[in-house]
């Protein structure tokens, strides 16, 4: 448990400031609050406030256990649903905008996620979610490679046959320019599509079926 940092900076004030600092919990933090009444109860302080901040934290503690309880408990549920999903397939998930949320299966535990919007998602990136463990799981946005292959490895293709025809000049900045773009606008919106698709993913797969 790390140490509370209000108890060093409040064991020179008086009990007087003590007691005002316990009671007052619209200007004092709670943390700086059960410092006061620890301070005051190590004095042999007799007060009414002291019980009544130690059952505070006990109601917070509580409430904290019961959140951290609540999380593991989506992630695991999280966890089980898309490893229903086989290697190589790919989870289909519609969402209340129309939209569709496509989990992808690449290994073991390894999933690629994306929405699917008919037009606009080709051009962004996606996200990787490696399971860690039964209740834990990173995610982090990554390139979304078939747009990558179509559009930008495409475009060059069709910049050398329309360059061969003399319909373009013949400039290696040309050339490139379809796959600079591609990947250059997923790079630019990729903080946005990360956000975006994570909170779709997390509230969509935790839905109970």
């Amino acid at each position: 448990m790390n140490k509370n940092q209000f108890i060093e900076k409040f064991k020179f004030k008086s009990d007087e400031d003590l007691l005002e600092i316990a009671i007052n919990s619209k200007s004092f933090v709670f943390e700086a609050r059960h410092a006061a009444v620890t301070l005051l109860k190590s004095r042999n302080h007799a007060t009414t406030i002291i019980n009544k901040v130690e059952q505070e934290g006990k109601e917070l503690k509580r409430i904290k256990a019961y959140k951290t309880e609540k999380l593991k408990q989506q992630k695991q549920y999280l966890i089980r649903r898309i490893r229903e999903i086989p290697i190589r397939g790919t989870g289909k998930y519609r969402l209340e905008n129309g939209n569709e949320l496509q989990v992808k299966r690449l290994n073991e535990d390894s999933f690629q996620v994306r929405i699917e919007d008919n037009y606009r998602s080709v051009f962004a990136a996606v996200l990787i979610c490696k399971i860690k463990g039964e209740s834990s799981y990173t995610c982090f946005p990554f390139l979304y490679l078939k747009s990558i292959l179509i559009y930008g490895i495409g475009g060059i293709a069709l910049a050398i046959i329309f360059s061969f025809f003399g319909y373009l000049e013949n400039d290696i900045l040309i050339f490139f320019t379809p796959l600079i773009f591609v990947i250059g606008l997923q790079i630019l919106l990729m903080p946005f599509t990360h956000f975006v698709i994570l909170n779709f993913f997390k509230q969509r797969l935790n839905e109970k079926k």
